[in-house]
């Protein structure tokens, strides 16, 4: 007895250790967003990171000149689109300089790869608009983590957004969703390589950063990385879109995706959704029915016993098909 007493405290120990990956979001302060989108504060992607229980995310909302160099208390660095191409935080002198992000980062902002912009020198000019809501995968890079647990068609496309939008999230105007940059040249230790996972569906020149999978060490026309950086290329305005129900699922699943990579954690097989919110309870009065678990995606999950520690949705269902849905917490 007490043997199976001290290997149960044993497994709860090993259970409980798990390594939580500290994000750090860095996003522009847009005070102009549309009404229809979700603030900079709490986009989409914030919200399905921060219900992540893997991951202890800080959102930093900054100008365009702001410095700051607390990036190595971090594991993972992620600069969103909402940053200006032209912002002196992402110039080479900047606090967000490609060759001083000192932790493996995310990149979402293709428009500052060019001179005098992220780039001392290129002859790349920089971000290139398309109009796919999809991108496609290259053949080579179909069972890569990034796109684990998204849907694939049949010709390698993955749909992100289900409509265009402007840079602030307005379904009229300058229509915006996907973008890469062109003529970029990437070298690693003096060897040209190609680090591309997957492009927008409709292009109108050759890629070279669309999504991308670029290693340490990586020169970007006149800048060298010194950390990982996966680069992503995707408008804000199309991420914050109708409240945040633009982006679809596959996208939201990319970006967990990226974080779990560069965190160094196993990426999930089942897909990112956004979190429930505003859970409505009805008490019921008559027999229960069922018993259901969701996670914080709102992805239906197993009995209790087999739960590990975190935050889920209890739904009970009674016979006379009323509901009762109440946020609980398990600890082992």
């Amino acid at each position: 007895m007490k043997k199976t007493l001290l290997l149960a405290i044993l497994l709860v120990s090993i259970i409980s250790v798990q390594a939580v990956v500290k994000v750090v979001y860095v996003t522009l302060n847009k005070t102009t967003m549309d009404a229809s989108a979700t603030p900079v504060t709490n986009d989409p992607i914030i919200q399905v990171l921060k219900a992540d229980p893997n991951f202890e995310v800080t959102v930093k909302v900054i100008a365009t000149t702001d410095v700051f160099s607390d990036l190595g208390n971090y594991d993972v660095v992620i600069v969103q689109e909402s940053n200006g191409g032209g912002d002196a935080t992402l110039k080479p002198t900047g606090s967000l300089a490609l060759k001083s992000i000192p932790k493996p980062f995310i990149y979402n902002k293709t428009y500052a790869l060019k001179s005098t912009r992220a780039l001392t020198t290129s002859s790349a000019t920089g971000g290139v608009e398309s109009t796919s809501l999809s991108i496609t995968v290259d053949p080579t890079a179909l069972t890569n983590d990034l796109f684990k647990g998204c849907t694939i068609g049949a010709s390698n496309e993955i749909i992100l957004f289900n409509a265009q939008m402007t840079d602030l999230g307005a379904p009229t105007g300058t229509l915006k969703s996907l973008n890469y940059s062109f003529g970029n040249v990437l070298t690693n230790n003096g060897t040209s390589i190609n680090t591309i996972l997957a492009t927008p569906t409709v292009t109108t020149s050759t890629p070279a950063v669309a999504i991308n999978d670029i290693p340490s060490g990586t020169s970007i026309d006149s800048e060298t990385t010194i950390a990982r950086m996966i680069a992503l290329s995707m408008n804000f305005g199309a991420i914050s879109g109708n409240g945040g129900k633009n982006i679809t699922d596959n996208c939201l699943t990319i970006w967990r995706n990226a974080v779990y990579i560069l965190g160094g954690l196993p990426v999930p097989a089942t897909k990112a959704t956004l979190p429930i919110t505003g859970v409505e309870t009805l008490y019921g009065s008559s027999e229960v029915i069922s018993v259901d678990y969701y996670n914080v995606n709102g992805i239906k999950v197993l009995d209790p016993k087999d739960l590990v520690n975190g935050i889920f949705v209890k739904r009970t269902t009674y016979q006379s098909g009323s509901v009762q849905s109440e946020k609980v917490v398990f600890v082992k």
